[in-house]
């Protein structure tokens, strides 16, 4: 018996000295680095990732990028994309892997590290931040309600925990900019001796809106502008960097694409839109100021049966803000008859709805029937069709790649530029996204599904 407890005694204590010496090689890893930034927040995290690394690259930094959202990948020193292949969901001891390989592994010594934070559960963010990143610039993009099953139920609650990212004696910059919620995050900062920098809104940030050719938040420009001025990096290099660095798949990109059988429509994929202020917002923005004034507006909905809250949230908002200005809701992917009654109970009229599922057969429906379900009746008018709610379900990924094939033939400019340049960045970019459509779809559902953790250096 002694004997197996000195054997057990020696093995733990040998386990330790190699976790102790681990946790030393990774510090001396992060302390390596020059410039170290940290992205939180509910909306805009990978979007916000890229132009940061955009904005360092361009100021000559040796910049590593990793997002973990729709399109989960590492962005290079030189702009190179390299999708990370999940076997499971995802486990924020990822990052230490990613590190290993990514600082370790370099040719030339990496200079700066810009990450989107992985977790969702506060205990986890914390855990993300304080020891395996060890951020000293952290940016919380927004608060907006989403995810309240961790994060708690309302606008100040989701604002606390998001703050389980403040680093110790740091910067942090957000773009929110609700009086209460920007005091909720200042006197987190002030606990831990952080200052906070918020991102406001600036002639420059409004002006750059328009040189990206997918729809872009205001909100996002200027954090973007706010942590280049931390870091001393000019504005006009901090803008060509962002404008450069190419998008998040799940951005939205307008498409006016051609079909010689049944006419043009107008592709705006909101499907990674899920919070209530966004996507209204991204709705009206795209109405007002990139479609033609008579232009019909159809709204698909596509649901999935493990994401009954989101549906419901998209009940509410189509019957409270949208009904007015739209001219029908499709819906596609599965409970459509449950949503179908909860929107005719909400008040939008029963006509106005119509649903997919007649569509499917042994090899599914097909990504031109379900388009042309939504354009039906509408013959040779102008028509948008609003992609909401979910990104990943079969209904979708027909229709991204039907949209994708259509692009590839006749795609005209995406409608906010109109210019033969973005409309040849258009179609590379569609042609990219729709060959890895299921896969990052499914990244995006192992992501949703929850943060699993074990804690060990790499």
């Amino acid at each position: 018996m002694l004997s197996f407890l000195a054997l057990s005694a020696t093995t733990a204590a040998v386990g330790m000295t190699a976790f102790h010496r681990k946790e030393v090689h990774h510090r001396r890893r992060m302390d390596a680095l020059d410039i170290n930034v940290h992205i939180n927040g509910i909306r805009g995290k990978s979007t916000v990732t890229r132009m940061i690394g955009g904005v360092l690259r361009e100021a000559g930094r040796t910049t590593i990028s990793k997002t973990t959202g729709t399109f989960a990948c590492v962005i290079d020193p030189k702009a190179g994309e390299h999708p990370i292949k999940r076997t499971g969901p995802a486990n924020i001891n990822e990052q230490y892997r990613f590190l290993a390989e990514w600082l370790d592994g370099a040719d030339d010594p990496v200079e700066a590290l810009v990450v989107e934070c992985m977790a969702v559960k506060p205990k986890y963010q914390s855990i993300c931040q304080d020891v395996i990143l060890r951020s000293p610039i952290s940016v919380i993009t927004n608060v907006r309600l989403d995810h309240q099953e961790d994060m708690g139920d309302t606008l100040e609650e989701i604002a606390a925990s998001l703050c389980n990212t403040v680093p110790d004696h740091g910067v942090v910059v957000t773009g929110e900019r609700d009086p209460k919620l920007v005091e909720i995050i200042r006197e987190k900062c002030e606990e831990r001796g952080s200052r906070l920098v918020v991102a406001e809104e600036s002639e420059l940030s409004r002006s750059l809106c328009s040189k990206f050719d997918y729809r872009q938040f205001e909100e996002n420009v200027a954090v973007a502008l706010s942590v280049a001025e931390v870091l001393g990096i000019e504005p006009e290099v901090a803008a060509r960097g962002m404008v450069r660095a190419e998008p998040d798949p799940g951005t939205t990109k307008i498409a006016h694409v051609r079909d010689v059988d049944h006419g043009a429509f107008y592709w705006v994929p909101m499907f990674a839109v899920n919070d209530w202020e966004s996507t209204t917002h991204v709705f009206n923005s795209v109405a007002d100021e990139d479609l033609p004034d008579d232009c019909r507006k159809v709204v698909a909905l596509n649901n999935r049966s493990d994401r009954t809250d989101r549906a419901a949230m998209f009940v509410d908002l189509v019957a409270e803000e949208l009904t007015e200005s739209i001219d029908k809701v499709v819906l596609y992917g599965e409970i459509q008859e449950v949503v179908q009654q909860k929107l005719v109970a909400a008040g939008v009229d029963e006509d106005l709805i119509a649903t997919t599922h007649d569509l499917d057969d042994e090899q599914g429906a097909s990504g031109r029937e379900l388009v042309q379900r939504a354009r039906e009746g509408f013959d040779n008018e102008d028509v948008a069709i609003f992609g909401m709610v979910n990104i990943h379900t079969d209904h979708v990924i027909a229709m991204e790649r039907y949209v994708d094939a259509l692009a590839e033939e006749s795609i005209e400019a995406p409608v906010a530029q109109g210019s033969e340049q973005y409309a040849e960045a258009a179609v590379a970019s569609n042609g990219a996204h729709a060959a890895d459509a299921a896969e990052y779809a499914e990244q995006a559902d192992r992501r949703e599904s929850g943060d699993r953790v074990k804690v060990g250096a790499a």
